[in-house]
């Protein structure tokens, strides 16, 4: 074999070792309601990015890999999350909080001015600064948990949570009613999460564009508050 072909040989091997790297799963929702399916698919993305490692009931061991090892970080949560999926007897509850107030944290005097300032702020947002309907992110939804279908988690309404001891808990979120452009492939999100129920966590909008998949992925995300 002649040093060309090592080399080549090597790329080949390099390559498919790279493909061979195991892939986070996804849980495309299969409603045909749209706002419900845009619903599951976002909260499907939020479990393992937003709401970090709650759902897979070792965050400390994953706080320590963020810090030491962005890779092995990356690989075991991988691991841990799809030895998840689809295992309801491994699955953390996360609260729907749909019915505490019709508002949102933007609930205001001036909301929708409010609401078209902070969205200008950051250039893949402008496009929805003069939509009329921008005023539903200061609308919580009404969704219900019996309306999620996820993968990695288990939906319980807020009145369900005293019931439970909450070990096992990813924490307490609602969203905002949904703002879509003319297309109806893109879309804007409210979302406040709060690790406990009597405590504020973060909040932010989320931008998301349904893809050639039939999947509303986060194209985009801006913090608005975390405490």
């Amino acid at each position: 074999m002649n040093f060309k072909t090592k080399i080549v040989m090597i790329l080949l091997s390099s390559l498919l070792i790279t493909n061979c790297k195991e892939e986070m799963k996804k849980c495309v929702s299969q409603s045909t309601d749209t706002n419900v399916k845009l619903y599951n698919d976002l909260t499907d993305q939020l479990i393992p990015y937003f709401f970090r490692e709650d759902y897979l009931g070792e965050k400390r061991y994953f706080d320590s890999l963020r810090v030491h090892d962005d890779d092995l970080y990356i690989e075991e949560k991988t691991k841990a999350h799809n030895e998840i999926f689809n295992n309801p007897e491994k699955f953390r509850n996360l609260y729907i909080d749909s019915t505490k107030s019709k508002n949102t944290y933007f609930g205001t005097d001036n909301t929708e001015v409010y609401l078209r300032r902070i969205i200008r702020t950051k250039d893949s947002f402008k496009d929805f600064s003069n939509s009329p309907d921008i005023k539903n992110l200061s609308i919580r939804s009404s969704i219900k948990a019996n309306q999620f279908n996820l993968c990695t988690a288990k939906v319980l309404d807020l009145a369900e949570y005293d019931k439970h001891t909450n070990e096992c808990e990813i924490g307490v979120v609602y969203f905002s009613e949904i703002v879509f452009d003319t297309s109806k492939k893109r879309a804007l999100v409210f979302v406040d999460h709060r690790i406990k129920k009597d405590y504020y966590g973060r909040n932010a909008v989320f931008k998301l564009r349904l893809n050639n998949d039939n999947y509303w992925e986060i194209e985009d995300v801006m913090l608005v508050s975390t405490s």
